[in-house]
């Protein structure tokens, strides 16, 4: 008797692709939500266990959104971070519970940095109805994909500006970061028509924000 195949599926949205749905208001509120493990999956809204990061102080007990979390209990608490115990009654969240072959999985984050990356573990016909239901909530134009080994390293690019982003891109194509190189910045410059020096700075300043953003979360 053959068994089903379990596959992974995640999802990454910036928090202005996903601005439209319920759960994106807990950024006003927490830098970062994090799900460590669920908590309860038997009642009509899922409970889990969450670690959240805010600024300062944050009176958490009672605290609650209407229609998108409310905390049940408060496991520790800090300046700055808590482990608690809180129902999510976003969307998102309620689409997975109502199927029954697929499940959250960690990583599973929102940040008011990078936005939403969510991991799901299910059949194929349980993630194919997730992804299915998951389009009347959030825009095509997120980033979904599917694959049999979950891959936990799959870090969310920062968000560069338009010419620093048409810059690195371009060295990528034309093999500046290839080893050997096979193109310096004076050609990437002509290409452009402008400075080598100006390739330079755009260079560094990509190269910093895409270093920096790999280190926070991965270490996160």
């Amino acid at each position: 008797m053959s068994h089903p195949t379990l596959s992974y599926l995640q999802i990454q949205a910036s928090l202005e692709q996903g601005k439209s749905v319920a759960g994106s208001v807990l950024s006003d509120f927490f830098s970062k939500v994090e799900m460590i493990s669920q908590f309860s999956w038997k009642e009509e809204v899922p409970e889990f266990l969450l670690k959240l990061e805010y600024g300062g102080e944050f009176e958490l007990e009672g605290f609650s959104i209407e229609g998108v979390f409310e905390v049940v209990e408060i496991i520790s608490q800090t300046i700055g971070s808590a482990l608690v115990v809180a129902r999510l009654k976003g969307p998102v969240v309620i689409l997975i519970h109502q199927i029954n072959n697929c499940w959250l999985q960690t990583p599973s984050t929102l940040s008011s940095k990078n936005g939403l990356f969510l991991t799901l573990q299910g059949t194929s016909k349980g993630l194919k109805l997730f992804r299915d239901g998951l389009k009347h909530i959030l825009p095509d134009s997120i980033r979904v994909r599917i694959t049999k080994d979950l891959k936990a390293d799959w870090i969310a690019a920062p968000k560069l500006p338009k010419r620093r982003k048409e810059v690195i891109d371009l060295a990528v194509r034309r093999g500046y970061y290839k080893t050997p190189r096979k193109c310096t910045q004076r050609e990437l410059a002509d290409e452009l028509g402008v400075r080598q020096g100006t390739i330079a700075e755009h260079l560094q300043s990509a190269e910093s924000l895409i270093i920096e953003s790999w280190s926070e979360q991965s270490n996160s």
